[in-house]
């Protein structure tokens, strides 16, 4: 038994509520090396012990996550327990809050004191599985021309340049989005703000006048509504512009102003540099505001508060989340929470979202650690279906179920190289991304564009006027029909996960997704040639062809992507 791979705490992630009666117990094991594990529970103070087998939830390369799931008579409180473990040599150990010994040692057992309605992780039930489609506003539509383009709106994107696009070409494009079947949009910043980006805010109660007027915006999300689609906004909170009333008032009076607090200023007088103040990413345009602060935790708060009654949006992306103030970050949640318990703080990480996600924090995050292993898998081909399986297996072990499910599973972003161009052009690369993205466990974004083929490097080059008239329209139908094929379906947005196949010489990658009235089956084959693949429970194999995807459905009705050309439903 590997004694040094085993690791449980009893606090949360490894103890997790998920109601005042029902609890999630976790522990983690060298890969292979359990034959089984048993959660041993009693209530303090009595004799009768309760046994529970636990299972393997996800297994990475290296390890095993063992789950069990307890329902108690009461709200679960004082709460001793422990586990049994046998390795596969027939080993017996036993797990308590010292260590592995021989004999059960109940004195020293592990205890949960109290499953607080606080602990619970709880994220809106419409997140979970939702298709997200995110806006660069000022690239996205012109509104009001008749769908005409200037002859400049195919320029090549800089920093600088400004293509004018506005809300209400977005509110024409609504009958597009709801045709692509996008159940939320994703706005970047749309408030006052300097660049085209407008992550530079200068006033975060009005919208910038590039953009429209208030009422456009307050227009754009009722008409969303109206179809069924809702709007979130983004909420730059980490930072500022220059421009920003506070920061100029700073600048102008130095260690006189009333805001010197609000800023993180490192030498006076303030100048645009980032030696003299607190930047994001040390860019002096951007300055860092300070969270920790009550008048900007109180200032933030009546923001967040004053959009969502003005506009009526449904929630918030946080930029910059995982830097963040992390008692500014609790507050703000639980005022929005109060506010509407139905709107989603999404938060922007790049790495492991642990930290950031959870009951005081964002309800879910931008899954960049995804959209790695697509790019790596997908676009450049340059891992293998193991690594796949144990990158993907990695991501999901971190995080709690609910919150697996709400992640923004992203296959690029306007942080990001589009896929195509990742992917050298191959459309047939990003085809089988966008089905792996449809049937995988989370939320799929789909960034504008890509849907119809957009191309571009990394910022600027990934904020391309919306090629409108230079649509691929064989890849849009691909992707309604995996947005579609995912709608239909409640185990692809809410079912469990198990990898069927790594299969690194055939170059196989299946998995399956199980809801409680059905059972879905993914077989990618990124050979170049055709292949056969067993599975248990099926009366043959499974053909695929060359460079496709396959979907079976109740184990008897079949999805074919073979040519990438069509996608056949199932009868």
């Amino acid at each position: 038994m590997k004694a040094s791979a085993i690791r449980h705490v009893s606090f949360y992630p490894f103890v997790q509520p998920l109601a005042r009666k029902k609890v999630q117990f976790m522990m983690e094991a060298e890969r292979d090396d359990l034959a089984a594990c048993t959660l041993i529970w009693w209530k303090r103070g009595e004799q009768d012990t309760q046994r529970q087998e636990m299972t393997i939830r996800y297994s990475s390369r290296t390890l095993d996550q063992w789950t069990a799931v307890v329902s108690f008579p009461e709200e679960a409180h004082y709460i001793r327990y422990g586990f049994e473990l046998l390795d596969r040599n027939g080993t017996r150990r036993y797990l308590s809050a010292i260590g592995l010994s021989a004999a059960q040692r109940e004195r020293e057992s592990f205890e949960l004191l109290q499953a607080n309605e606080t602990d619970v992780v709880s994220v809106p039930d419409w997140t979970q599985g939702c298709v997200y489609y995110q806006i660069f506003p000022e690239r996205y539509d012109l509104g009001g021309t008749d769908g005409a383009l200037p002859a400049g709106w195919h320029a090549e994107p800089t920093r600088d340049n400004y293509l004018g696009g506005t809300l209400r070409g977005i509110i024409e494009r609504l009958p597009y989005l709801c045709d692509l079947g996008v159940e939320c949009l994703y706005l970047t910043p749309v408030f006052a703000g300097d660049f085209n980006h407008k992550y530079a805010t200068v006033d975060y109660f009005s919208v910038d006048p590039q953009f429209g007027s208030e009422q456009d915006l307050v227009e754009l999300v009722r008409q969303a509504h109206d179809r069924g689609i809702r709007v979130i906004l983004d909420g730059v909170f980490n930072h500022t512009g220059i421009r920003f009333a506070p920061f100029a008032d700073l600048m102008e009076k130095g260690r006189e102003s009333r805001y010197t607090d609000w800023f993180y200023p490192k030498q006076y007088p303030i100048r645009i540099d980032a030696a003299c103040y607190e930047c994001v990413g040390d860019y002096p345009y951007m300055p860092r505001l300070n969270g920790a602060e009550p008048q900007v935790r109180a200032y933030v708060k009546d923001v967040l508060l004053y959009w969502m009654e003005r506009a009526q949006i449904d929630g918030w992306r946080l930029d910059v989340a995982d830097e963040l103030d992390r008692h500014a970050l609790t507050y703000w949640r639980e005022q929005v929470k109060a506010a509407g318990r139905d709107a989603v703080l999404l938060g922007e990480t790049w790495g492991d979202a642990t930290r950031l996600v959870g009951p005081d924090g964002a309800d879910c995050a931008m899954n960049y650690l995804y959209r790695d292993a697509m790019v790596a898998y997908f676009a450049r081909e340059s891992i293998s279906e193991t690594e796949l399986d144990d990158r993907l297996q990695s991501v999901l072990m971190r995080y709690p179920d609910a919150v697996n499910l709400a992640m923004y599973n992203c296959l690029g972003s306007h942080d990001t190289a589009r896929f195509l161009t990742e992917a050298g052009g191959d459309k047939m690369r990003l085809k089988l991304a966008m089905a792996f993205q449809m049937l995988f466990p989370g939320a799929p974004a789909v960034y504008y564009g890509d849907e119809i083929g957009m191309t571009g490097e990394n910022d600027p080059g990934c904020r391309g006027g919306m090629a409108w008239d230079r649509m691929d329209k064989e890849l849009l139908r691909w992707q309604k029909g995996m947005i579609a094929l995912r709608k239909r379906h409640e185990a692809l947005r809410r079912g469990g996960y198990r990898t069927l196949l790594a299969d690194d010489r055939r170059r196989i990658f299946a998995f399956e997704r199980t809801g409680e009235r059905e059972r879905i089956v993914a077989v990618f084959n990124m050979d170049t040639a055709a292949h056969d693949v067993d599975f248990a429970g099926r009366a043959k194999p499974v053909h695929t062809s060359p460079r496709s995807v396959k979907i079976i459905i109740h184990k008897e009705e079949e999805a074919s992507c073979v040519s990438g050309k069509y996608l056949r439903s199932p009868r």
